[in-house]
């Protein structure tokens, strides 16, 4: 059968598009390349921030994604931009340490639809993925950033003793030890190292079901992390050190096919805060309470 010339004259600059630029629209050079961009402009943005508000090393510990200062608003419209710069950085925050995480979710799915996915016309994107994993995270940083300005607000005029918020942090950091331990946090892990299943075949070729794949391990992954993201914000250690720590550890876990690194990570934290909430009381208490 002959193909009109005025279609195939319409069809030349799409054949021609497709032969330049193909090798670099393949599935994994789009899923590394996203991956790539999105995280390092994560960084960026949080470091450009740190660079505003210290010099040298010391923009290393600054704290970042602080409470909205919302008391200290003179209208509703100041009081909306601050929290809009607050949530700003939560995403920020929130693609570079959690995006690195879904690695393992992002480039394996672009490898299966090299893979299985003959005709790439109808194959999905691993972009699609990736949004949805990231709207869960955009999502958890609106909620995340509102609630810490509101409760900073309602907690201001209270003023713990040193040795009270010692002790409560060093509990919160035990309490996220305990978690590493728990049935969800298990089963997250599971699903999460291995994301593909006979049912979500149909992600390899529709983008819409890339994109639920995505939104499905981006929940996942709040199951999964949400105790040490909440270690960092309720300890005030949101900076660049401790946040590059923790997406680490959150990455490790991720991709280890083993229990044994997060129990490790557990058994650490559970020391971790037990010591911290002694060294508030020393151990001499502690010995009467025992009766030694």
């Amino acid at each position: 059968m002959k193909v009109p010339v005025s279609c195939a004259r319409e069809h030349a600059p799409m054949t021609a598009f497709r032969q330049k630029f193909g090798p670099i629209l393949q599935p994994m050079p789009v899923a590394i390349t996203a991956l790539v961009l999105l995280t390092a402009l994560g960084w960026g943005v949080m470091f450009a921030e740190a660079i505003t508000m210290a010099s040298g090393a010391a923009a290393f510990m600054e704290a970042l994604c602080a409470p909205a200062d919302i008391l200290g608003s003179r209208s509703t419209a100041e009081m909306l931009s601050r929290l809009g710069m607050a949530i700003g950085m939560w995403i920020a925050m929130s693609v570079a340490m959690m995006l690195p995480t879904a690695s393992l979710l992002i480039v394996g799915f672009a490898d299966r639809v090299e893979k299985e996915v003959s005709d790439r016309a109808h194959a999905a994107s691993p972009l699609a993925v990736a949004a949805g994993y990231l709207g869960i995270w955009v999502i958890v940083a609106v909620v995340a950033a509102t609630a810490q300005a509101f409760i900073s607000a309602i907690l201001s005029g209270i003023a713990l003793p040193p040795a009270t918020a010692t002790i409560l942090a060093g509990a919160i950091i035990g309490a996220a030890g305990f978690y590493q331990f728990s049935p969800l946090k298990r089963a997250c892990l599971v699903t999460i190292r291995h994301p593909f299943s006979e049912e979500r075949e149909a992600a390899l070729t529709r983008n819409m079901a890339a994109f639920r794949l995505g939104l499905h391990q981006g929940v996942l992954c709040v199951g999964c992390c949400w105790a040490m993201m909440g270690l960092l914000v309720v300890l005030g250690a949101m900076n660049i050190l401790w946040m590059a720590i923790f997406a680490i550890i959150m990455a490790a876990e991720k991709m280890v096919d083993s229990q044994r690194l997060p129990n490790a990570i557990g058994v650490a934290m559970i020391i971790a805060g037990a010591a911290l909430s002694v060294s508030a009381v020393g151990l001499a208490p502690l010995r009467d309470a025992i009766g030694l």
